[in-house]
């Protein structure tokens, strides 16, 4: 049995669309934290930010996490900041196999800047706003994650094919996760 798989990564990492593909290869369902936080709050990300700011939605993602305790047979995206708070770190170590889906961070840049609706980037400076945030995060990817798959030159598909393969080695290596 595949256990729950969660992506962490930063912004335009790719975890939203590898993790449907990922989904659909592993017969898992597919969840998104952002997706969740939406849902639970009746607000868009932006909307949330401007009402709340940061810390407020950091509240409501780590509520949107705490829901997820016993879920099984899920992919879960979470959004590029929920490795922030300890307890979120610990829940997803829980949750299931962990995979920090990264790629260089010009190619990151990129695709996170496509849509300009990023709350974190809507600076005078967002080139040095998402260097900054990146580099204070990735210890935090690197403790939380049981693999790392750089999705920086590979397909969606490729990308889920390389997620299932480190998942599999993960649990061939006797990793208990609970939810399992």
């Amino acid at each position: 049995m595949i256990p729950n798989i969660i992506l962490v990564g930063f912004m335009g990492c790719g975890k939203s669309s590898v993790g449907r593909r990922l989904a659909a290869l592993a017969g898992h369902r597919f969840l998104d934290t952002d997706d969740l936080v939406v849902e639970n709050e009746g607000l868009s990300i932006p909307e949330i930010f401007s009402a709340a700011g940061e810390e407020g939605f950091r509240l409501c993602e780590e509520a949107a996490l705490a829901d997820l305790d016993g879920v099984t047979g899920i992919v879960l995206s979470t959004g590029g900041g929920i490795i922030l708070r300890e307890t979120n770190r610990e829940r997803i170590r829980r949750l299931g196999i962990v995979i920090w889906l990264d790629a260089d961070p010009e190619i990151l840049f990129e695709r996170a800047t496509r849509s300009g609706r990023r709350p974190l980037l809507q600076t005078a400076d967002p080139r040095a706003r998402f260097l900054g945030l990146l580099e204070s995060r990735r210890p935090l990817y690197t403790e939380v994650s049981d693999a790392r798959v750089d999705s920086g030159n590979l397909t969606h598909d490729e990308a889920a094919q390389s997620i299932l393969d480190a998942v599999m080695r993960v649990q061939n290596s006797g990793r208990q996760v609970g939810g399992c």
